[in-house]
Parts: structure tokens; C-alpha cells; sequence
């Protein structure tokens, strides 16, 4: 494990912004790092709702102000992590993957300041754009978070028993030693799964033990969930997780819009495994 680790937050002053920059801040301080808060100047007005107001200052000056804000807070929560901070002019979303190259983890809000899309019903949670496309180019795990998260527990990590995420696994374990707690791995089998409970935590424990062998200190638990959505299981299970760990792949963006805990997506780059997490959720034919 790294001894220090580097996390980088996107920052836009939105509700969800302010729980990425505290989950950065406190992944950061388990793991004895660096939190790196990257912002991309808004119009000087969009900075009238988010600070007291200053007539006298520009867009440029308002966003350092609004950086300041933000790292206070944070090295009064964690007095021993060291926050970096960084104003680009760029557009977010090419900003973090680039700066993603350097970092071990990227921690991003559900939802900026932008309008969710018109289409998709009355109600329906969407993903921001920003985040969307930091999910999908980012060369390291990406942590979605939202200002209502409220999980508590171990780390969930969801896996195909058939195509398991080494990136996924190695992510959870890691964060499962950082923060002290277990790991509780799950697979969801369908109705036309031709194995039993006992075959499927077979699976996942090979699946598993190479990483369990370099984290002995790490409780986990082997679970064989059963429904014909994979993701909607895994959501009645992050109620009991204080994060849920997927590879990149099909009911990726179902856990991210509705999760009560963050929720980390993992692709298959970050270890040399380009399609490891394709079928993440899906069960065996």
C-alpha cells in the first residue's frame, strides 16, 4: 500500500462539491496523503451564491477566495493532510482526467451547478455531465459522492463471479485497509444461473485471494445474492456499506445516480485489465 496517497477532488462550490472535497479530504487523512482540489473558474456572477459578496473582485480572484474557503474547512477537520489547490480555465471535465494521470483516487460530486437533462422523467436523478465523463476517461478509480449520502459499514465490492475486476478488487481492498473496516463481496446471480450459493462463493473467494493474501488484517464476507437486476440488488445491499466498489460496465450509472454511500468506479486501465470490468454486475449466462 502507498504510503501516501494522492486524491484529487473536483470543486464547484455545489452542495455535492463540498462532499467530494470532504471525502477526499478524510480518504486522504486514513491514508496519511495529499488532497488536490481542482476548480474551473465559473463566471464571476455563478460566484454570487456561493460567497459573501466582494464588488471589487474578478472571476479569478472569487475562485481563489472560494479555494480558500474550502481549505480552511478541510485543515480544521484534518489538520495533518496537506491541501493543495489548483485554478484552471480549461474545461473541468479534461482538466481532471489529465490531472487524474498523477493520482490514486478522484473524487467527484453527483451533480454540479448545470441543470439535469429535460429528458427522463419528473424526478429521475442524473448524473453531471463533469462526472459523467471523468467516469468513462479517468485513469484511476473514481469516487462519486453526494451532499445525502449516509452509509455506514464495510466496503461493498460488487463482482461478476465469471469476469471479476482485478481493479475493482485491488481498489476495495485498499480502501478497506485505510479506513479499518472489511469488505463484503457480493454477486448477483439471475434466475437462469445454473450455480448454487456455495459455487458462486467459491468463485469469488479464487477471485479474491490474492488480494485477501496481501491484506490478511481485512474481514470479508462472501455473499450470493439472487434477482434479475444486478444493480438493484446491490443497492438494497449499499444500505448496509459505507462505499460500493464496481468495475466500469453495464448498471455503472443505475448505483451511481441512486446509492445512499458513494459509490467508486473502477476501470479496468488502472491495472492493465482494459476489459476486466465490462460485465461487473452481470451474472453468468
Amino acid at each position: 500500500m502507498p504510503t501516501r496517497i494522492r486524491v484529487v477532488a473536483g470543486f464547484d462550490g455545489s452542495a455535492d462539491g463540498w462532499a467530494a472535497a470532504r471525502h477526499a479530504a478524510a480518504e486522504a487523512a486514513a491514508g496519511r496523503g495529499v488532497v488536490r482540489l481542482v476548480h474551473s473558474q465559473l463566471d464571476r456572477v455563478a460566484y454570487a451564491g456561493l460567497l459573501p459578496p466582494d464588488l471589487t473582485a474578478d472571476a479569478h480572484t472569487e475562485a481563489w477566495r472560494l479555494l480558500d474557503t474550502v481549505r480552511d474547512e478541510l485543515a480544521a477537520a484534518h489538520p495533518g493532510v496537506h491541501v493543495e489547490a489548483a485554478v484552471v480555465q480549461r474545461a473541468p471535465a479534461a482538466a481532471l482526467v489529465r490531472v487524474a494521470r498523477s493520482a490514486d483516487v478522484v473524487v467527484l460530486g453527483r451533480r454540479g451547478h448545470g441543470r439535469p437533462p429535460a429528458r427522463g422523467g419528473a424526478g429521475r436523478i442524473h448524473v453531471g455531465a463533469v462526472t459523467a465523463h471523468v467516469m468513462a476517461y479517468a485513469s484511476c478509480p473514481v469516487v462519486v459522492v453526494s451532499a445525502g449520502d449516509t452509509g455506514h459499514g464495510p466496503v461493498l465490492l460488487g463482482l461478476d463471479p465469471a469476469a471479476p475486476s482485478a481493479a475493482a478488487i485491488h481498489h476495495a481492498f485498499e480502501t478497506a485497509q485505510r479506513r479499518g473496516t472489511g469488505v463484503r463481496v457480493c454477486a448477483v446471480s439471475g434466475p437462469d444461473d445454473p450455480r448454487d450459493d456455495t459455487a458462486t462463493r467459491l468463485l469469488l473467494s479464487r477471485a479474491i485471494a490474492d488480494r485477501r493474501a496481501v491484506h490478511p488484517d481485512v474481514a470479508v464476507a462472501l455473499d450470493a445474492l439472487h434477482g434479475v437486476d444486478p444493480a438493484a440488488r446491490l443497492l438494497d445491499a449499499a444500505r448496509a456499506a459505507s462505499l460500493v466498489v464496481v468495475g466500469a460496465g453495464e448498471g455503472t450509472g443505475t448505483l451511481v445516480r441512486n446509492a445512499s454511500c458513494p459509490v467508486a468506479v473502477v476501470g479496468g486501465r488502472d491495472l492493465g485489465h482494459p476489459r476486466a470490468g465490462r460485465r461487473a454486475l452481470g451474472s453468468m449466462p
